[in-house]
């Protein structure tokens, strides 16, 4: 009897001792004792109009049903307001910042704070603690977004400086572990073929000297096996500017950004730290800065691309290896670019017209920036081609196989040549072969700038990994911590807060051991960042500012317009059009060519 009643006592703390380790085991905030990543995508320019544009297009083109959705649509949870201290609408500088710092600036400003005080940046905090960091982007490695998250100086521009910086020319010394993407020009002397410093330095081979894996060429970067023969610290620099739009890009001589996306990634994981890397789709905005919705298209489709292949190698990891630590995927733009309006209501539209049309879109085979270019070389040839093909060379490869519209008429061609004598890099060339196709797209763009709209917020982490109902239940908080509207700098403070790091003692080394802090001196006086922007005065000349003396001598010396946005272009193709009316009556009228008048009168 004693002994029954000592084996029953012995069994209920057994079974009691058992639920205490599984409760300690599932309540702990991480029970495998590994420090968590974090993959920061950004889509530059990168609006919620663009995600919309882009999935019609795919829908159209594919023959999808309309229910089929991007990569991206499946892992929305919410929204990110992005102004500056200075404006209401920021650039990437500004925002980049407050995604790493967790701190608004003055557009321009790169890592540091309105005050111009460097401000310790979540990559910098993650080294700190000990984790391999990574900047990729297909812009120069040296632009606005990479930079704020590795360098501090008050001007974007100062780009020779930026990649100085972010080789450890600093403070801090070398932060960053893996630094691919494009710019190998402001890391050459100007002695050089591919180089523009003017400082004599050359950061190339001064990084190997300290150290680094130099990869310059497509061969130099498939021997690095998918990440597997990396070595850190690693610089790629695979173009002199930045990298090819999508639908530029030639395979065999640049990866593409699903490709060294997947290999930073491996290589960050196979080293068995734990990392904190941002991958950034750079040329979606520098499509729409040129009103291009080829190169703006093609460039959101890569990086959704990117992003489905980054989601289903988080599941293979966690699949394969139970012990997968967490790993956050977080992606969101800076802003928008181009106010892209899918509908535009064109002169012949006497009522608001509902529609737009991406089959113009179908057959266009490279950018405008592209075709600009290619342009602009044809006419520099030696010897110089006649008149008479220079004319067919527009309307065959560039408007035809380049653009792929096929109803261009003379106006549409003799402007496009006529722009190419203009000293501005093809600029305005590329935003009129954009205009082509716009105007039968039925696409409007505001600006050839930013906007001011909140842009759109995209979380996911994989739940193969997680066996405990604790383990689960983390997942959905810190899933819906991201819900909701944020402003931007909430991005960075989660990183922060979610690493364990502390951007405080690094700010305070950046600031030579001062106590400075921006939330000390603006913290509770941030309606100043409201009340202090310019406002509008009213009267004309507000309205319509007078042309500056340079623009005035060159309207001179001219005998057409330029437009340097396609709401500038839009006005000179509508006085074409009519125009053309005039001149020959048997032509059909505006309205009859028009698809909305059709569809209206059917």
């Amino acid at each position: 009897m004693k002994l029954s009643s000592s084996f029953l006592r012995l069994s209920s703390m057994l079974v009691l001792l058992l639920a205490m380790l599984t409760h300690l085991a599932e309540s702990a905030p991480n029970s495998r004792k590994k420090s968590p990543n974090v993959i920061q995508l950004i889509s530059d320019g990168f609006g919620p109009a663009s995600e919309t544009f882009a999935r019609e297009y795919l829908q159209s083109k594919k023959g999808q049903p309309w229910t089929e959705l991007l990569p991206l649509d499946k892992h929305l949870v919410g929204n990110v307001r992005t102004r500056a201290t200075n404006s209401l609408v920021t650039d990437s500088a500004a925002s980049a910042t407050a995604y790493s710092c967790g701190l608004k600036s003055v557009n321009a400003y790169i890592g540091v704070d309105s005050d111009k005080k460097p401000c310790g940046t979540v990559l910098e905090g993650a080294k700190a603690k000990g984790y391999l960091t990574g900047l990729v982007s297909t812009s120069r490695i040296t632009h606005a977004t990479p930079a704020s998250y590795s360098a501090h100086i008050d001007d974007r521009d100062a780009e020779d400086e930026i990649a100085s910086q972010q080789l450890g020319h600093y403070t801090l010394g070398r932060q960053v572990d893996l630094m691919w993407g494009g710019g190998l020009r402001h890391f050459r002397p100007n002695t050089t073929k591919e180089g523009i410093r003017t400082d004599g330095r050359d950061l190339v081979e001064e990084a190997r000297k300290d150290g680094y894996q130099i990869i310059l060429t497509r061969s130099d970067f498939d021997n690095l096996k998918n990440g597997s023969a990396v070595q850190f610290p690693s610089l790629g620099l695979f173009t002199k500017s930045h990298m090819s739009y999508e639908i530029d890009r030639k395979p065999e001589a640049e990866p593409s950004l699903t490709e060294m996306a997947l290999a930073s990634l491996n290589a960050l994981r196979q080293s068995g730290k734990p990392y904190f890397i941002m991958i950034e789709g750079a040329r979606i905005d520098h499509a729409a800065h040129n009103n291009d919705p080829l190169g703006h298209v093609h460039d959101i489709l890569a990086y959704n691309e990117m992003v489905e292949a980054v989601i289903k190698w988080l599941d293979e990891n966690a699949k394969q290896n139970p012990e997968e630590p967490d790993t956050i995927m977080i992606s969101v733009a800076d802003h928008e670019c181009g106010g892209l309006t899918l509908g535009l209501q064109r002169p012949e539209d006497t009522e608001g017209y509902y529609g737009w049309y991406p089959d113009v879109l179908f057959n266009g085979t490279h950018s405008t920036e592209y075709l600009a270019s290619d342009l602009l070389k044809y006419m520099a040839a030696v010897p110089a081609p006649t008149e008479d093909q220079v004319k067919e060379y527009v309307q065959t490869k560039i408007v035809k196989e380049g653009l792929g519209i096929w109803d261009a008429n003379e106006d549409e061609i003799k402007r496009a040549i006529e722009l190419t004598s203009l000293k501005d890099s093809g600029v305005a060339l590329s935003v009129w072969l954009s205009s082509i196709i716009n105007w039968r797209a039925h696409l409007g763009w505001s600006t050839t700038g930013h906007s001011g709209v909140s842009v759109d917020l995209y979380y996911y982490e994989s739940k193969l990994n997680k066996k405990t109902k604790s383990q689960l239940k983390a997942l959905d908080e810190r899933r819906s911590q991201f819900s909701g509207s944020h402003e931007n700098t909430w991005i960075g403070e989660w990183t922060s807060k979610f690493l364990g790091l502390d951007l405080e003692s690094i700010t305070k080394t950046l600031n030579n051991g001062s106590d400075y802090s921006w939330y000390d001196n603006w913290g509770d006086k941030l309606n100043n960042f409201t009340e202090g922007l310019e406002h509008y005065h009213g009267g004309l000349a507000r309205v319509v500012p007078p042309k500056t003396a340079s623009q005035q001598a060159a309207a001179t010396k001219r005998d057409f317009e330029v437009g340097y946005s396609h709401a500038e272009n839009y006005e000179i193709m509508r006085r074409m059009y009519e125009d053309r009316e005039k001149r020959e009556p048997s032509h059909q009228s505006m309205a009859d060519r028009s698809h909305s008048h059709a569809k209206r009168e059917l």
